[in-house]
């Protein structure tokens, strides 16, 4: 399963980011691999060009595809292009607050999640362990336990 995601437009949605910033897309992309880390799905994100000549740039690196598209072009085609193009799209989930694409995206039967909530997302913290998945230890390997490291009267 893979995320794909309208950066430029979740950029505008994260606190702390702004379009402004000549650095904004390198900055979403920190945001990007540390969920990456935290989740390991496979993230596609589209940048629209800069504002200088450009020609449409790909790359990939753990677990992240960047899409920039070319000057004269828009990311936003990129995505519906990758959206129709996709074997099962039903196994994508797109990143977008666009209304264009959300509506290809759904007629693709592609799982659709605005940018806003996205954003939301990406703030959570980490959970190193998580205590549901936890079972509790029986009496047998707290006695192991206390006997490898000692018990603690208190």
């Amino acid at each position: 399963m893979a995320i794909l995601i309208d950066g430029h437009n979740l950029i505008g949605k994260i606190p702390g980011l702004s379009l402004g910033d000549p650095d904004d897309e390198e900055k979403l992309l920190v945001r990007l691999r540390a969920y990456r880390a935290r989740t390991g799905k496979r993230l596609v994100v589209y940048f629209d060009p800069g504002i200088t000549y450009q020609s449409p740039v790909r790359w990939s690196q753990g677990g992240i595809s960047v899409r920039q598209a070319g000057t004269g072009h828009r990311a936003d085609e990129f995505m519906i292009r990758d959206l129709r193009r996709h074997k099962n799209p039903r196994e994508l989930t797109v990143v977008t607050s666009d209304r264009a694409i959300q509506s290809v995206a759904r007629q693709h039967e592609a799982r659709v999640i605005d940018s806003a909530s996205f954003a939301m997302e990406l703030r959570r913290p980490r959970v190193e362990n998580d205590a549901s998945d936890a079972s509790p230890l029986s009496e047998d390997e707290v006695q192991e336990w206390l006997a490898i490291f000692g018990g603690s009267d208190g």
